[in-house]
């Protein structure tokens, strides 16, 4: 019977745990969009620029709030505590505001962050008299004019100008009141000014990498901003603890007393744990049928989406065969048109320059015609004509004399 429970348990186990793995994978729907808008050359430039400044931010945050850290004694909890809210909420803040889909939003609500966290250490702020000096103001103002001169960069002079306006305004409405640094979104502020409705705030998500990228670029910070945000977050609870090291001993010992006489309680009553894990069988059975039929509809609905999937790629790469298939012949047609077109102007000029090559030849053939006329007429009527003008003249002498 003890076997039979481990094998109860492990069967339980498997169909929980492929059931959360089919649930899973219909999360993750594949959808091919043929007609997918990418993102503009500007829009992107723009994400990306902006993800590199929350990582400039983030260094920046970190390494004022070590130097704050190190003019404070250890054992001073409270401002040690300041120190890392601030690490904590700033980054967790811009972190929200930088990756947005729409990478001007995400710009708008970067700036927009960045501004109130300077306004919130200014003298006018209400973080003034947190920290002695002012690091923590400086290292905001610098990131301020970081993101400012970006977004001068990334805009249009009008854009920027309403831009800087509008955050300006914004930022003495909403500023932070503390360290938790609540951010109010910028969005429908932003688009409120700029008069569009809330339903075209993002027109496109981009083509199937773009999108594929921002997952990526969103993975990337989880692992990189986690593991120290948890760590500051568990700095923060035992620095504010009551706890020592007796009471975690002594809470230690409990669950390990607890444990074993939990399992001596097992050892000890073989015939009430087979008792339960009857009960156990019985109680479970119409969750495992469940669980079976909503096994089997999720590979049903998989092996369709799967089999959908095939068709439409099939159809995608047929009708791609087709259109180059249609592109070609239009162009042998072109390329025939453009041939014979060719072929009836050359003939066409061919037969232009033989009539004129014929008709200067012609013209040629009288002219040499002519000048041998007259060439022969030099020659044989020119002397006899000089020896009668010369005779008859001789002749009109003699009488005189």
């Amino acid at each position: 019977m003890k076997y039979t429970s481990k094998f109860f348990v492990s069967k339980l186990f498997s169909i929980a745990l492929s059931l959360f793995l089919l649930n899973g994978c219909s999360l993750l729907e594949l959808k091919i969009e043929s007609q997918s808008i990418p993102l503009t050359t500007a829009e992107l430039n723009t994400r990306i620029l902006t993800r590199e400044y929350s990582k400039h931010f983030f260094s920046e945050v970190e390494s004022a709030a070590d130097k704050i850290s190190a003019t404070y004694p250890k054992d001073d909890t409270l401002h040690q505590s300041y120190v890392l809210l601030w690490k904590i909420h700033a980054e967790e803040g811009l972190q929200r505001a930088a990756y947005q889909v729409s990478p001007k939003i995400a710009l708008i609500d970067t700036w927009v962050f960045a501004a109130q966290m300077e306004q919130f250490f200014s003298l006018e702020g209400k973080g003034s008299e947190l920290f002695d000096g002012d690091v923590a103001f400086k290292t905001s103002q610098v990131l301020n004019d970081d993101i400012k001169k970006m977004a001068e960069k990334l805009l249009s002079s009008s854009e920027f100008s309403d831009a800087q306006d509008f955050i300006t305004t914004f930022v003495a409405e909403h500023p932070f009141d503390n360290l938790m640094m609540r951010r109010t979104p910028a969005l429908k502020a932003w688009l409120a000014h700029q008069n569009i409705d809330e339903t075209e705030a993002v027109a496109t998500l981009g083509t199937m990498p773009e999108a594929l990228g921002d997952v990526s670029d969103r993975l990337g910070l989880v692992s990189e901003q986690t593991p120290k945000i948890m760590t500051w977050k568990a700095q923060l609870i035992a620095m504010n603890s009551n706890l020592n090291g007796n009471d975690i001993n002594k809470t230690m010992e409990s669950l390990r007393d607890t444990s074993e006489s939990f399992q001596d309680f097992v050892n000890n009553n073989p015939e009430y744990m087979q008792n339960l894990a009857e009960q156990m069988s019985l109680q479970l059975q119409p969750l495992l049928d469940d669980l079976d039929l909503k096994t089997d509809d999720k590979l049903n609905q998989l092996s369709a989406e799967r089999i959908a999937l095939e068709a439409m790629v099939a159809r995608e790469r047929q009708e791609l065969v087709n259109m180059v298939e249609r592109e070609r012949n239009a162009i042998a047609i072109i390329v025939s048109q453009e041939r014979e077109k060719f072929t009836q102007d050359l003939d066409k000029v061919s037969q232009d320059v033989l009539t004129l090559a014929i008709d200067k030849v012609i013209d040629l053939i009288k002219s040499t015609i002519i000048y041998f006329i007259l060439f022969i007429l030099a020659i044989f009527f020119a002397p006899l004509g000089l020896g009668y003008f010369l005779g008859k003249r001789a002749a009109v002498k003699k009488t005189v004399v």
